[in-house]
């Protein structure tokens, strides 16, 4: 018995070898003679490619990440809204993020340059969620990083960016040190509703991982308005406290990423 289970384990790997690797050249295992593995990455390629052109910007988003360790400028943009003509472009080198329609451009820090020893986010990517001709609401997720000897990073922030004021900020935001952790993702995603002259928050759950203990509620309302300095802003308001207390308080998260000027 124990040499037959030992017989059979030998011919289950060496199946699996085989379905990964062809055994001669041309292939003879695919129809146009290709190794099945680069077959199956190219047709995956292609097929990535036809979303990235494709009309459905909503498949967009749910398919198609700009990652950080990407090096061909084709994989560091995405079309957000097609019909607006609303693009989003990452600089992994200098960390910058970039929202663009045919009217106006705004630049973000988002990350740390490329190759920063000091950066809690080395590596990371960045989805769309939902958007609209005027906003996005994107998703970041930093991927575990040893920053420091055995002082461990991984989190997710979810960044509003508003056409109208050039503005984007953070909504929501979890972060974990530990070194076997959870990515600790929102449950459920954040889902912003449109409002006269801004955007509302309404979120009840918990990062991923984490028991009911951990439940948060945010009612926060994001209101265009001038600040002191005439420029436009997005003022958050926590709608949970008594009329004129949750201006800018703690369950504002983030606050407001840093625009770069010139360019």
């Amino acid at each position: 018995m124990k040499r037959t289970i030992l017989c059979l384990s030998f011919l289950i790997n060496l199946s699996t070898v085989f379905a990964h690797e062809c055994p001669s050249k041309p292939c003879g295992n695919t129809a146009t003679g290709e190794d099945p593995q680069r077959l199956r990455a190219r047709e995956g390629a292609a097929g990535t490619d036809a979303i990235r052109a494709g009309a459905d910007d909503q498949q967009r988003w749910s398919s198609i990440r700009l990652n950080s360790d990407s090096t061909k400028p084709e994989r560091l943009k995405l079309v957000v809204v097609k019909s607006a003509g609303f693009e989003m472009r990452l600089d992994p080198q200098l960390g910058q993020l970039t929202f663009g329609t045919p009217v106006v451009r705004h630049t973000f820090a988002i990350a740390s340059p490329r190759g920063d020893r000091t950066s809690v986010c080395p590596e990371y990517s960045l989805q769309i969620v939902e958007a609209s001709a005027a906003h996005a609401l994107a998703r970041m997720v930093c991927l575990q990083a040893e920053y420091a000897p055995a002082r461990y990073h991984m989190g997710v922030d979810y960044y509003l960016y508003d056409v109208d004021t050039g503005v984007m900020r953070n909504i929501w935001r979890a972060a974990v040190s530990d070194k076997n952790g959870r990515m600790p993702d929102a449950n459920p995603k954040p889902s912003l509703q449109v409002i006269p002259n801004g955007y509302q928050l309404d979120w009840s759950g918990a990062p991923q991982g984490r028991g009911k203990d951990s439940t948060t509620t945010l009612h926060n309302r994001f209101t265009r308005t001038s600040a002191k300095n005439g420029q436009q802003t997005l003022l958050c308001t926590n709608l949970s406290v008594p009329k004129g207390q949750g201006v800018e308080d703690e369950m504002c998260e983030g606050g407001i990423l840093p625009r770069v000027v010139n360019k």
